[in-house]
């Protein structure tokens, strides 16, 4: 199977590639990927991450548009190519916090499943995938943040940190579901990432230094976990294959 994966920004990419290596346990034979960057509508393939190839049972290209605002237009302009270079499955990875969703609930900060559902009606359309085509408009809910502050525990305790201080220190309750009781992860995150002596904008090195503490395990427990069910729709439709309701 031949999978395209366009992303917003170098975090998801990074994490995309993460997920593929160790759901794979760096099998190159079973799992291949490119990663590629997008500048000013120019495809820049990256050295690093990589593995396999199209020879590969799976493979993946992996985008990184570079861009909030980009995931649906360039997937808009790209399926016809992509399908026709054999691509079967087509996914789009965005985050719901955004301009759009601001002016859709009139400048509310709050998680409204109603009009989360509404926006991914709107976007999905404006795709406007041919007929036949497998092309899937997952939403991280309500920014891939959400789902880094489901897995930073490994990242706080290897830092030598205790959750427990870190979480009270900044009002954290791990144990909610954050795609529910979070409107703005990622300022969050960047207060965790302080609180161990980095910080984080959504760059390269400060991903690795938080992807490098998980195992497949960590994922596959908050997959089941019931929480962050849009973490467990985009994983299932990575790795499984199967197409799952959406949003």
């Amino acid at each position: 199977m031949k999978y395209a994966v366009y992303v917003e920004g170098q975090s998801e990419l990074l994490f995309v590639a993460d997920v593929l290596q160790k759901y794979s346990g760096y099998d190159s034979e079973r799992c291949g990927f490119i990663c590629i960057n997008l500048k000013a509508d120019i495809f820049e393939r990256m050295n690093y991450p990589q593995q396999g190839d199209e020879t590969s049972e799976d493979y993946y290209q992996i985008v990184n548009v570079n861009n909030d605002n980009m995931v649906v237009s360039k997937l808009r302009k790209d399926i016809p190519g992509l399908i026709g270079s054999g691509y079967n499955v087509i996914i789009g990875l965005k985050d719901v916090f955004s301009e759009a969703y601001g002016q859709m609930m009139s400048g509310e900060p709050r998680v409204n499943r109603v009009k989360i559902e509404e926006m991914h009606e709107i976007q999905q359309e404006a795709i406007d995938a041919p007929e036949g085509s497998d092309c899937r408009l997952h939403f991280a809910i309500m920014e891939y943040e959400a789902w880094m502050l489901a897995l930073i525990e490994n990242y706080v305790l290897q830092h030598g940190k205790d959750l427990s201080a870190v979480c009270g220190q900044l009002g954290v309750d791990m144990t909610v579901d954050f795609e529910q009781a979070v409107y703005h992860p990622y300022p969050l995150v960047r207060k965790i990432y302080q609180s161990c002596g980095e910080d984080y904008h959504k760059h390269g090195s400060e991903s690795f230094s938080f992807l490098s503490t998980l195992t497949v395990e960590d994922y596959e427990k908050l997959r089941l976990s019931g929480r962050c069910a849009s973490f467990a729709k985009f994983i299932d439709s990575l790795i499984g294959g199967t197409k799952p309701q959406l949003p």
